[in-house]
């Protein structure tokens, strides 16, 4: 038995067999339904970046014009609109169905993911098995059943304002930050998964966690540029 009385992964692929219920529909209503669309990619993965272009632009020029009425404003705006990188653009890119070219889909996934803080490695191990053992726990931890969210006044003003600590289905700047340099020194950073999950996953995978490692240096090499840039150029509403 493997961390918190859970066989290895590798013994459940062979025999956790789920008998999931197969909707009646015609491979070809199927395959019509799913088909990609650059159109619609450009559309949605690119506008949604040309937002965030539009409303951080405005809160750095805010800022620097000392326009703080203006700055606060645009501020909220720009981080209602970047909470989404990582949760939602980042997942969705990452089933490689937005674009129909794949060469673009791969792009984005890694251009959403590097500004939001998100390991794709670490979270496509997890996503293929939460897929294909939905809530089931012996095959998919990514989703633990009950789920309790919490209700406190402070939770709810930290999601309206600052993410700091996070919560159920939020991921907070500080565990997303000590996640992330966790993995990037070889551990099992919780930036993306709960520990025991990830653990079970690396056993199961091994060669996944060297590009989960890198993708994690790499996040911390490019926000640290970002730091170092605004700090060369003033830029201080920058990072």
């Amino acid at each position: 038995m493997g961390n918190a009385g859970y066989e290895p992964l590798q013994k459940v692929r062979k025999d956790l067999k789920v008998a999931w219920y197969r909707c009646p529909v015609e491979h070809s209503r199927l395959r019509e339904l799913m088909r990609p669309s650059d159109l619609q990619g450009w559309l949605q993965a690119g506008g949604h970046l040309g937002v965030a272009i539009v409303t951080g632009a405005a809160t750095v020029y805010f800022f620097h014009q000392g326009l703080w009425f203006s700055f606060t404003v645009a501020l909220f705006c720009h981080g209602t609109v970047a909470t989404f990188f990582k949760g939602i653009a980042a997942h969705e890119l990452g089933h490689g169905t937005v674009f129909r070219t794949k060469s673009l889909n791969r792009l984005f996934l890694r251009l959403y993911s590097i500004i939001s803080w998100h390991n794709i490695h670490e979270y496509a191990m997890s996503h293929t098995y939460h897929h294909r053992y939905t809530l089931h726990p012996r095959g998919d931890r990514e989703v633990l059943l009950p789920q309790h969210s919490k209700t406190g006044i402070l939770y709810f003003l930290q999601l309206f304002t600052f993410n700091v600590f996070g919560g159920l289905f939020t991921s907070g700047c500080i565990p997303i930050v000590k996640g992330t340099i966790q993995t990037a020194f070889g551990g099992f950073g919780t930036s993306v998964l709960p520990k025991e999950w990830s653990e079970a996953l690396y056993s199961a995978h091994p060669e996944e966690r060297r590009h989960a490692v890198r993708w994690a240096r790499l996040i911390l090499f490019f926000h640290c540029g970002v730091m170092a840039v605004a700090a060369i150029t003033q830029l201080w509403a920058l990072p």
